[in-house]
């Protein structure tokens, strides 16, 4: 909540009043979906690889890269449920970034309350 609070303060401070207050949270189910359809068309999936070795710009290729879908698709609703403990797996997606980052993460897993949602999302 702090950092909502602080986006709006220095809104608020510029002298700006939003339109529309609107949170992210308000669509994790829509988001969720979404990258089940980026699973499903082979644009993401499912790493186990350990935040050391993923950091940087130049970490090595994910062996999991070429996960099959459908192995994939369980996991990333495994973690949703929440099955797997912190930092045990990600949702990757199948991209390289203009700096050259590759598979950026899209989702982690999280064990603490959202000030909107409370438990409801792990990931």
């Amino acid at each position: 909540e702090k950092f909502f609070t602080g986006i709006l303060d220095m809104v608020t401070w510029l002298g700006y009043k939003p339109y529309k207050i609107t949170h992210s949270s308000d669509y994790f189910d829509k988001l969720y979906n979404m990258a089940v359809h980026l699973i499903k068309k082979d644009l993401a999936y499912v790493c186990h690889q350990k935040l050391e070795d993923i950091r940087g710009f130049n970490p090595p290729p994910s062996p999991y890269r070429t996960r099959p879908i459908q192995e994939s698709l369980s996991l990333f609703k495994d973690m949703k449920n929440g099955k797997f403990d912190e930092g045990e797996a990600t949702l990757r997606m199948k991209i390289t970034l203009e700096e050259g980052k590759q598979d950026p993460v899209a989702y982690r897993i999280k064990y603490v309350a959202h000030h909107r949602t409370g438990d409801t999302w792990c990931i």
